[in-house]
């Protein structure tokens, strides 16, 4: 039996569950932080690695460390798994267009639009877990002028820290995605935080989509949120919802169900008051308007 066939049957491991990981990831997203908004290119780590980006969300993401191609973990992403000569032709003919596998498969129907999400998610992931793990600074950035990604299977610096965070509990991360889902209104963009012992502060564990702020002012809103609530805590348990100025024009709502944090970042306080209103019912108890908000940042609406 060949290494490839002995390979494609081992269940794929997880990325490992561990604190330092989180923060090495930080510094690296870090730096995603600090390129322009529109940058689009190569984010090279020497011979260890790369990051590809468009409009700086990331693309693809690969190590010399990397056990698993995206291929593998697409196969086996279904039940029973795809047959691998199916995929090997449709690379065959990426080879020859320049097509990216993942989006060929889709439009072949081979592979569903959120099931290539998920695997480039963890390919991703796995890729930056290995750099973080190296402690890897950059070494230069190559820009592209011309795109060709499809911006559905790109992701944000903040999907990114939000899956890292995810880990220690993915039930709870996957009903706090469901819950932004069914909040989040246009105009505004969410993500859920949980206080965690193994990190200091809150911890990003879901974000939706449209979420493209930098990762040190999420996790600032986040912090904010959490420290609010200990205040409204003593003075009112029953308070759970809360909104705020941010900057000229911006809002800022916050909610809490259970253990899980949200944050809502607005464009516009029309925008407040309809998220607002979606998770207020009537009768429950709200704060209202905080005026002491944090500054808004480079990721400011």
């Amino acid at each position: 039996m060949n290494t490839s066939s002995v390979e494609s049957r081992r269940v794929f491991s997880s990325i490992p569950c561990d604190p330092s990981l989180l923060s090495g990831v930080l510094r690296l997203l870090a730096w995603l932080d600090e390129l322009p908004k529109g940058a689009t290119g190569v984010l090279k780590f020497g011979a260890e690695g790369v990051i590809l980006l468009e409009a700086r969300r990331i693309c693809w993401a690969m190590t010399r460390q990397m056990r698993f191609r995206l291929t593998d973990i697409l196969r086996h992403q279904s039940t029973p798994p795809l047959p691998r000569e199916a995929i090997e032709e449709i690379y065959r003919r990426c080879q020859q267009t320049g097509k990216p596998i993942g989006e060929a498969l889709v439009a072949g129907g081979l592979v569903s639009e959120q099931g290539l999400r998920a695997a480039l998610l963890k390919h991703i992931g796995e890729a930056l877990a290995q750099l973080a793990k190296l402690s890897l600074t950059p070494d230069s950035f190559v820009n592209h002028t011309r795109s060709g990604y499809d911006p559905r299977f790109a992701f944000s610096a903040c999907e990114l820290l939000a899956m890292y965070g995810a880990l220690d509990d993915p039930a709870r991360a996957a009903a706090a995605q469901l819950e932004l889902a069914g909040n989040v209104v246009p105009g505004s963009v969410g993500a859920a935080f949980v206080r965690s012992s193994s990190a200091s502060g809150a911890q990003v564990i879901a974000a939706d989509r449209g979420c493209d702020l930098a990762v040190h002012d999420l996790n600032a809103l986040c912090n904010w949120a959490a420290g609010l609530f200990d205040v409204a805590r003593t003075f009112d348990p029953e308070v759970r919802a809360a909104r705020a100025n941010w900057g000229n024009n911006g809002a800022l709502v916050t909610w809490r169900t259970k253990d899980v944090g949200y944050i809502g970042v607005c464009s516009s306080r029309a925008a407040a008051a309809c998220l607002f209103s979606n998770i207020v019912e009537p009768g429950a108890r709200a704060s209202g308007v905080v005026r002491a908000a944090p500054r808004s940042g480079d990721g400011a609406p």
